[in-house]
């Protein structure tokens, strides 16, 4: 409780001084491809993509669609894709886990397998 305490104060001094500024930055993001998304979001069926996802939120947005978030599994700014071959559509709690949980690498290599499985399945069909 007193590191709580002493958090919000230190944000009541500051607050004043901040309050309705912005920062300036400088953005040097990659391009991204909507259709790749849009393929990953049809691929998914409304569900997350990572095969050990303890349950993904059951409610939707606005305009009624899953809250699924569509994720690189390797990085665009780490040399991967913008492709659905290596990205992934997964929950929130699944995402956060993705990107900073300990078992990250591990989950990255499951999710990785799973994208690539899943878009050779949609892209060539078996026929039978």
């Amino acid at each position: 409780m007193t590191q709580y305490r002493k958090l919000v104060e230190s944000v009541e001094r500051q607050e004043e001084a901040t309050y309705g500024r912005r920062a300036a930055q400088t953005s040097n993001r990659p391009v991204r491809l909507a259709d790749a998304r849009k393929a990953v979001l049809l691929r998914c069926r409304g569900r997350c993509e990572n095969p050990t996802c303890g349950g993904q939120p059951t409610d939707v947005t606005d305009d009624g669609q899953p809250i699924l978030e569509v994720d690189h599994v390797v990085e665009i700014t780490a040399g991967g894709r913008d492709h659905p071959v290596q990205m992934v559509a997964l929950c929130p709690n699944c995402h956060a886990m993705k990107g900073l949980g300990r078992n990250r690498e591990a989950l990255r290599a499951v999710l990785l397998s799973v994208a690539s499985r899943a878009h050779t399945e949609w892209k060539h069909p078996s026929s039978g």
